[in-house]
This record gives structure tokens, C-alpha cells and sequence, in this order.
């Protein structure tokens, strides 16, 4: 770990030194820029008695500079906007080494009470998972990593397919922190959703094929012109009269070019800075199965995607020139600018526009694994868990460990096979670790699922769905009671068990809403119809008496325990995890220790 946070520290370094580079050019550009606007300005004035021809050329020539000189310019500041961006990701893995997830965004839009275990694992949220995964360069990415966390793929070789592409993508860490800053230095990536639905209601908006042909013609018919003038066989203000019935063309166009041109950049803006990402997944070398069906999908023969992208992004710039003065007058004057690029983009949305949900689903599967390959990167300790079919176990663990929890406080714990109709009862004092324990079974068990390391020292698994009760909330807007809430979730597993699906369950101090003798009867008749019902899962409980089931239930019912240890006035917790029922509970000293009932209340 130190290793890496030395390597991205390293990377800061050249960075300061490159950006510091990078604005010395801007800088001497920018000088150049304004010694050829004065020396045109200059020239112009000094031959203004020489004749057209004379200041003319000189006009044109500082005009062709200046311009050059300005494309040059935005060149190096797309540099330094890159070189800043991979800086900022650069500082945000070091946060994330160091458990500081301030300012990172955690998906809140994404979290859902009734999902059937994000909620209860923290999955979305400040200082949750999705934090610590997310390095989505897409909003797409973002999305489907998203998605991926709620709705894994439970196929064993998906699974083992993206276990491969992780491991792959994890040794490039140059192409992971540029994937990155490509995205960031894109902009504001809008949602791809309101893309695709913004491009299916816009209606074609090219001219008609013999104004379509007329204005490719200008540039010919402009040549032949100025060679007329300047043979003395055409008066110069034939050429003048053009350029002005033009402008005049593109002044009554204006208005609507410009409605188009708000479409079109409220649509296309940000796809059209992916051409970089595109050419990342399209000119990488990959030997893994999935990374290569990604490439292979990248390129048809009409081209690779990344070209066809990249041509919009130009097409897109070259109408944003209208929205400077003299680059208005100028292009469309001579070249009827605004109505040339018009009919260019209609055609590029003709040709592309049923390709692109299929565009942006392949940059978002490769955005997903770059975000699990820079937490494999991070994390080279981590394992990736063996997958199993025959369902014995369902899981089974060594030196199991909370991936948010600091290195220096995560006590890691063994899990004991697992299998279908058997479940492990847990039991423990307060603050013993019993609900940490849970979270950590369920974080890692979706993690495997995903195809990402587990926090481990090794893992078996078979791919489940997962469905944990961890944490019920009352719901006012339903008129809900906590009690309730639970009995819904418990009622949601008992169906879906009975429909025949497999289900891997979680649950911590289930009818926690009701009285200790309706609360035992209730939970041990539930735990009973799990293993009946051939669930495989965990609970944790207060209720000692659920330990006796392994009694009842050999073979399907296992036992352990988080034991506090009480000496003299001092309350520790090792959270390590025993064999056996729980001997000791802490309520009674805790409260007495902080006041709440009188010291010599005797302990039950």
C-alpha cells in the first residue's frame, strides 16, 4: 500500500512540473497572437496605397496566422485542462487510500429502503461503497457501476470473464487515471437517457439536395471569381455583392441555426468528447476475453466508433465558430458556414443515430471495469474469490475483512461454510460486532458477484441474489410502523423462497418490533421455514434462545458467538468471532457505568 501511495505521489510531481511547462507555452502563444495582430494591422495600413492586391494579401496572410496561432492556442489549454483533471484524479485515489471520502460523490439518487440489500449495506451514500468504487468517466459509466451493485449478472462465467478483465485493466495504471481525466476534461457528462431521448424526437434538419450542392459549389465558384478579378475580366464587385447576398442568407437563417445548434449541443456535447475514450477501449492491446469483445465492438465497416465521434466533435466546433463576430462574417460570407455545418451534422446523425445506445452501453461496460480494476490496483492484497455451481458451499471465507474499515482497525474473521438450507445463528453483547460482521459477509458477497476482489484471504462462492434485513425504517408517507416495514421484507424473502428461487439471506435481530415470548415464537418458527425452505444465510440476534435450533437442527442450524469481556470497571470487545452461544451481555453495565440506573442494580 505504502508502495502505491509513493507511485501516485511520484505521479504529482511530474505533473507540477509539466503543468508548469505547459502554461509557459500558452503564454508565449498568446505574445505571438498579438505581435501578428499588430503586424497585420501594420502591414495593412503601410500598404494601404499599393493597391488592393498588396493589403489584401497582407490581411489575408496575418488573418491565416492569427487563426492558425489561435487553434495552437486551445490546443495547449485542452493540454492543461487534461494534465489538471488526471492531477485531480491522482489526489482523489490518494484520499481514497486514506478512507477521505469528503466531496466524492456517492450516488445519493440511487439509494432505495426497499431494495433488497443496498440499503441495509450501505451501498450508496456518504462514505459508502459506491464512493469508494466509483471512477466512472461517464455518466453512463456511473450508471451501469450502479446498476452492476444493485442488479449483478449471477452468471458463473460473466463472472469469471470480468474477474479477468479486472485483473487485466489493474496493471495499466496510466490508461486508468487517463480514462479518467478524458471523461472529466469532457465537461458536465449529461445522462445518456435524456441524450438518446432528446436525439429521438429532433427532426431532420438538413437543406434540401440542390441547396445542399449549391453550397458545396461556393468554394469553386469563389476560386473561378477572384481568378476573374484579378485577370481584369470581372469587376470586384461581383465578388462583393456574393459575399454580402450570403451574409444575408445566414442572417435570416440565424435564428433557427441557432435553436438547432442549442439541440444539438444540449444532445451531442458530451458524446462528442468521448472520442478519447473510444480510441482507450479501440487501441489498447487486450488478451482478456470481455476487454477484447468490447475492442471487437468498437469497429465495423464503416469504421471504428472513435473516428465516427471524433468527426462530430469537430462538426460540432466548427458550428461553435459562428458564435464569434468576424468567424460569423467571414465563414459564412464566403462559405455559407452555418447551413454547410447544419446539413454535415444532419448527415452524421442520419448515418449514427441507431448506433449510439449500443455506443454508449460499450463505454460504459469498459467505465465499469476501469472502476473495479483502480480498486483492484489499490487493494493488491485482495483476492479474487473461487466460483463453485454446486451451491456447497454458498460461501465460505478466510480472514474476511470490511473493504471500508482502515487497514490499522479491520479485524478480520473466517466464515464457516455455508450451504443451502443451513444457517449460522450469531450471538453477542451490544457493540460486539455482530451487525459489522453481517455487512461484511453481504459487501464482500457482492463484490464477488461483481467480479471484483473481496477483502480476504481467500473466498469460495456460488452466485446467489442476496437479500439481506438489516435495518427497517418506519415509513410515514405509507403510514408504515417500523414493526411493519420488517414483517414486509421477511414476508418478501418466505415468497420468493416458496416460488422456487435460491436466495442467499442476511439478517440481523429480526421482529425486533414486538414483545421477548411473541418475538421467540415468531423468529424461531421463521428460521425453521428458511431452512426448510433450503435458504442458506446468517442472523444475528440478542435472543439466546434461537441458539438452541442447532440442537433441533443438526447439521442446519451452527452457532457463534462476539463475546464482551466485563473486568472490573472495563468493557473490550476483540471481535473476533467463536464457536458457541454468547455468555455475556452488557446492557445492564453500560447503563449503570454511564449513569443511567443506579450501580447496584443487579444484573439479570
Amino acid at each position: 500500500m505504502e508502495e502505491i501511495q509513493r507511485d501516485y505521489r511520484s505521479r504529482l510531481e511530474t505533473h507540477a512540473r509539466e503543468a508548469a511547462r505547459i502554461k509557459g507555452h500558452i503564454r508565449l502563444i498568446a505574445l505571438l497572437r498579438l505581435v501578428v495582430f499588430v503586424a497585420a494591422v501594420a502591414a495593412v495600413y503601410l500598404l494601404r496605397g499599393a493597391g488592393s492586391v498588396a493589403w489584401g494579401s497582407a490581411a489575408l496572410v496575418g488573418i491565416v496566422l492569427f487563426l492558425g496561432l489561435a487553434r495552437v492556442h486551445d490546443r495547449w489549454f485542452r493540454r492543461k485542462e487534461f494534465v489538471d483533471c488526471r492531477e485531480r484524479v491522482i489526489r482523489r485515489e490518494l484520499a481514497l487510500l486514506d478512507y477521505r471520502f469528503d466531496g466524492i460523490d456517492g450516488g445519493d439518487e440511487f439509494v432505495d429502503p426497499t431494495h433488497d440489500y443496498s440499503f441495509d449495506l450501505d451501498l450508496f451514500g456518504p462514505k459508502s461503497l459506491f464512493v469508494y468504487l466509483n471512477r466512472s468517466a461517464t455518466a453512463a459509466g456511473r450508471r451501469a457501476l450502479a446498476q452492476a451493485m444493485q442488479h449483478p449478472r449471477l452468471d458463473a462465467d460473466a463472472i469469471r470473464r470480468q474477474q479477468e478483465a479486472v485483473e487485466e485493466l489493474s496493471s495499466r495504471t496510466d490508461l486508468l487515471i487517463d480514462f479518467q481525466a478524458w471523461g472529466a476534461s469532457s465537461g458536465e457528462c449529461a445522462d445518456d437517457t435524456c441524450l438518446l431521448e432528446q436525439l429521438a424526437q429532433m427532426p431532420r434538419f438538413g437543406s434540401p439536395r440542390p441547396v445542399r450542392v449549391a453550397i458545396a459549389a461556393l468554394p469553386a465558384l469563389y476560386l473561378v471569381l477572384i481568378a476573374l478579378w484579378l485577370g481584369g475580366l470581372l469587376s470586384g464587385s461581383v465578388v462583393v455583392w456574393l459575399f454580402v447576398a450570403l451574409l444575408a442568407v445566414a442572417g435570416i437563417q440565424a435564428k433557427r441555426v441557432t435553436r438547432i445548434q442549442e439541440q444539438l449541443n444540449a444532445a451531442l456535447a458530451s458524446l462528442s468528447h468521448y472520442a478519447r475514450l473510444f480510441e482507450a477501449v479501440e487501441q489498447n492491446r487486450f488478451e482478456s476475453e470481455r476487454l477484447v469483445c468490447l475492442q471487437r465492438e468498437c469497429v465495423d465497416d464503416h469504421g471504428s466508433v472513435s473516428q465516427r465521434v471524433a468527426r462530430l466533435r469537430r462538426l460540432l466546433a466548427n458550428l461553435d465558430q459562428r458564435c464569434n463576430f468576424v468567424g460569423f462574417t467571414l465563414l459564412n460570407g464566403f462559405l455559407l458556414w452555418d447551413l454547410r455545418q447544419l446539413n454535415a451534422l444532419d448527415r452524421w446523425l442520419d448515418e449514427n443515430r441507431e448506433r449510439l445506445p449500443r455506443w454508449l452501453d460499450l463505454l460504459a461496460q469498459f467505465d465499469v471495469c476501469c472502476s473495479l480494476a483502480a480498486f483492484r490496483h489499490n487493494h493488491p492484497r485482495y483476492v479474487f474469490p473461487r466460483i463453485v455451481l454446486d451451491c456447497r458451499p454458498v460461501m465460505q471465507a478466510e480472514a474476511l475483512g470490511h473493504p471500508l474499515i482502515p487497514r490499522d482497525r479491520c479485524v478480520c474473521n473466517d466464515v464457516a461454510p455455508m450451504s443451502e438450507g443451513t444457517f449460522q445463528i450469531i450471538t453477542g453483547a451490544n457493540m460486539a460486532g455482530k451487525s459489522t460482521y453481517l455487512r461484511t459477509i453481504g459487501v464482500n458477497y457482492l463484490l464477488a458477484c461483481m467480479g471484483a476482489p473481496v477483502c480476504a484471504r481467500s473466498m469460495t462462492f456460488t452466485p446467489l441474489p442476496l437479500f439481506t434485513g438489516l435495518r427497517a425504517s418506519d415509513s410515514l408517507a405509507d403510514n408504515e410502523s417500523y414493526f411493519f416495514a420488517e414483517l414486509k421484507r421477511l414476508q418478501q424473502i418466505v415468497e420468493r423462497l416458496r416460488s422456487g428461487e435460491k436466495l442467499f439471506v442476511i439478517l440481523d435481530e429480526i421482529l425486533r418490533g414486538t414483545n421477548s415470548v411473541d418475538k421467540q415464537t415468531g423468529s424461531l418458527a421463521l428460521v425453521r421455514q428458511l431452512v426448510e425452505a433450503g435458504a442458506a444465510g446468517i442472523i444475528a440476534t440478542h435472543d439466546l434462545a434461537l441458539g438452541q435450533l442447532a440442537e433441533k437442527l443438526p447439521g442446519q442450524i451452527s452457532n457463534y458467538r462476539f463475546e464482551a469481556t466485563i473486568a472490573g470497571d472495563e468493557l473490550t470487545f476483540t471481535y473476533r468471532l467463536q464457536p458457541g452461544i454468547a455468555q455475556n451481555m452488557n446492557a445492564c453495565f453500560l447503563m449503570k457505568k454511564m449513569g443511567i440506573i443506579p450501580a447496584d442494580t443487579p444484573a439479570r
